[in-house]
């Protein structure tokens, strides 16, 4: 009987160890499909080791001992987890780690944790089914029945620990005090086994293990240096920080952070302003002035108009609403109800008066028979994913069933310029929906404002007649207002895409997932200067060249700097910006560079190109020192992971010649 019991409790440790590394890992790493799945990979990898060990010691004349020794030492690794995984973090990421470079040190990086904090506890439970299987019949148990019964236990227990984990430990206690609960019970399990002499020695770890449910203290990730955290969270979904920042002589800040959080965030107030400085967010308030009642969009909202924001999270989107379109309802839809707990407590600006659900914004337009005016879009998981289900032709098609008559869809796409591919892809197949899709990079971002309108053209020009200083704006909002409106009503600030192969998301086709990882994974930045080899005049290279950056296509502005005939300083510095807004920032470098030491650039300090070229390879240089640490840290990471994998061949080799 305590063989079974023990079988339990080691799959009750596995499983709820196994469910909340990712929880565990997420503050420094994410929580991406990426981390899921090196935590599951090199988990199945120490297990299967584990079960070889767990063989080898069954035959030895002693194998009665080793349950107790396996048990105590991975219960006591799995108490020292959140320690050690909290110094991993620190140690393999830089600080100021920036969001669009950082996907290749954080996988790997989370590779290198799971296997030094994870991998040898895994490995040691591991080894426990095999040794009880054969006590059991040496005990005078049958070996099939013996097997049987193990197994059974193991998986009952596996059970539990996945439900208990999942539902109630961690998103009521915290992924510390999971592991530690998940250690205890290996501890518990060591003490039904411990050998006479060995009982008192199971019972000061069984000890240990409940005392330290009362040692986790503080947050689980600091806040950064100069930042206050106000509120911590874990919930079913996701990791949770509020940070507020007080730079001197600029307005205190308050964001919302959830999981590894780098330098991005899902909600943000700025203190003295409806606005967030200029962020995707105020960009948005722009939609329902398109769709008007007009025929194309008149500039005016329509009568008794609503809207929906879906991926609301703390309400910045309902804050702006409430200044720029006073009266207008937004419902709003986030999946995680604590991030509307959190702004309620945190984000106390006016918001917009409409109902709130916390349901997965998919299931919410599947099942809601309501209309609205604008729906916003602007969900994330994991930081940078958009939600598959979230941007295929189905959802879209439901989309546009939930919009009245000119109604307009307005999503936030994560995307460096018009080329990214998962931008084109997501264009095209809302294009599949609506017959006018159009596109506004915002300024000094990686975003994009996507936007569609059932039934009816989009016409930018329509919100010159909308009330530049309508609603309760005040002070220096009044004029962000004003430049919002007059750029977006400059047709040549808006695009449309038309790729020659055009990629539709559906729902049973991943390819979104697939760009996506490319699109963060993939460095494309050739390091080089683009070579002058063409037969073409500089007068007109300079012209057209400058015509292609204005309307904001990079790799033309490219293309025509390659086919001029000779180099100029003005010509490099279009082709320093076009990598720049590709972010191709080496390439951008290298491109100032080398128009400040083309000849015939005036030596005067003053001269414009000159002081134009000087200020844009600082700022690049700037921009890249967090980049090139991101890519250390990925180089080191990798090398890392290339370590540990050689060390696990190495053990597999002594194990088989044992």
């Amino acid at each position: 009987m305590r063989a079974v019991l023990t079988a339990g409790a080691t799959g009750f440790g596995v499983m709820a160890a196994e469910l909340t590394a990712v929880r565990l890992l997420a503050p420094h790493f994410g929580d991406s499909a990426y981390v899921w799945t090196n935590v599951i990979g090199v988990i199945l990898a120490a297990m299967a080791l584990g079960a070889v060990m767990g063989g080898r010691l069954s035959a030895r004349a002693n194998a009665h001992t080793w349950p107790f020794k396996l048990l105590l030492v991975a219960g006591a690794l799995l108490l020292v987890a959140p320690y050690i995984t909290s110094m991993l973090g620190d140690a393999l990421l830089p600080d100021d780690l920036p969001l669009d470079a950082a996907m290749p040190a954080l996988i790997r990086g989370s590779l290198v944790a799971t296997a030094v904090v994870f991998a040898p506890p895994l490995m040691l439970l591991a080894a426990v089914s095999p040794l009880l299987i054969v006590l059991l019949a040496r005990a005078g148990s049958g070996v099939g029945r013996a097997a049987g019964d193990i197994a059974a236990a193991g998986t009952i227990g596996s059970l539990v620990g996945t439900f208990v984990a999942t539902h109630w430990l961690v998103p009521g206690f915290g992924c510390r005090i999971a592991l530690t609960v998940s250690a205890a019970v290996l501890l518990l399990a060591a003490a039904l086994v411990a050998p006479g002499k060995q009982r008192s020695v199971a019972g000061a770890g069984l000890l240990l293990g409940l005392a330290m449910l009362f040692a986790h203290g503080g947050p689980l990730r600091a806040a950064p240096e100069g930042v206050t955290l106000l509120a911590e969270r874990e919930t079913p979904y996701q990791f949770l920080q509020v940070h507020k920042t007080e730079p001197a002589g600029k307005p205190a800040r308050t964001t919302l952070v959830i999981n590894e959080g780098l330098d991005s965030f899902h909600s943000i107030a700025i203190e003295g302003s409806a606005f967030t400085q200029g962020r995707y967010y105020d960009w948005h308030a722009i939609a329902p002035l398109l769709a008007g009642d007009g025929g194309a969009g008149d500039g005016q909202l329509p009568a008794g108009m609503r809207a929906l924001s879906i991926g609301d999270a703390a309400g910045t989107l309902r804050q702006i609403y409430a200044a720029v379109h006073p009266g207008v309802e937004v419902d709003a839809v986030d999946i995680d109800a604590i991030t509307m707990v959190l702004g309620d407590e945190f984000f106390t600006a006016p918001k917009a008066n409409g109902s709130r659900y916390a349901i997965d914004g998919r299931v919410f337009l599947s099942r809601s028979t309501e209309k609205w005016h604008v729906i916003h879009v602007d969900a994330y998981a994991h930081q940078v994913y958009v939600p598959a289900h979230l941007a295929s032709r189905e959802f879209f098609e439901v989309a546009r069933e939930r919009l009245h008559d000119g109604g307009v869809l307005a999503c936030n796409v994560g995307a460096r310029n018009l080329e990214d591919e998962v931008l084109a892809a997501i264009a095209a197949t809302v294009g599949e929906v609506f017959a006018d899709v159009q596109i506004f990079l915002v300024p000094s971002s990686r975003n994009a404002l996507l936007l569609a309108r059932r039934d009816r053209p989009l016409d930018p020009n329509s919100i010159l007649t909308a009330a530049l200083t309508s609603g309760l704006l005040k002070g220096a909002d009044i004029q962000r207002w004003r430049d919002i409106v007059t750029t977006c009503a400059d047709a040549s600030n808006w695009h449309k895409l038309s790729p020659e192969n055009p990629i539709i998301l559906r729902d049973d086709r991943p390819e979104l997932d697939e760009l996506l990882f490319e699109s963060y994974m993939q460095n494309n930045d050739p390091r080089k200067v683009v070579a002058c080899t063409g037969q073409r005049g500089v007068t007109d290279v300079e012209q057209t060249a400058f015509e292609a950056m204005d309307a904001g296509k990079w790799q033309r502005v490219l293309t025509d700097v390659a086919s001029c005939s000779k180099e100029t300083a003005y010509l490099r510095q279009l082709a320093g910006d076009a990598r720049w807004y590709r972010r191709e920032l080496h390439s951008a470098r290298l491109e100032y560079e080398a128009g400040l030491a083309v000849e015939g650039l005036s030596a005067d300090p003053n001269d414009p190109l000159r002081r134009t070229l000087i200020s844009r390879l600082q700022s690049a240089r700037t921009e890249l020192q967090p980049i090139q640490a991101a890519e250390d840290a990925a180089t080191r990471n990798g090398w890392l992971a290339a370590l540990i994998s050689a060390l696990g061949l190495v053990l597999i080799c002594l194990m088989r010649r044992s």
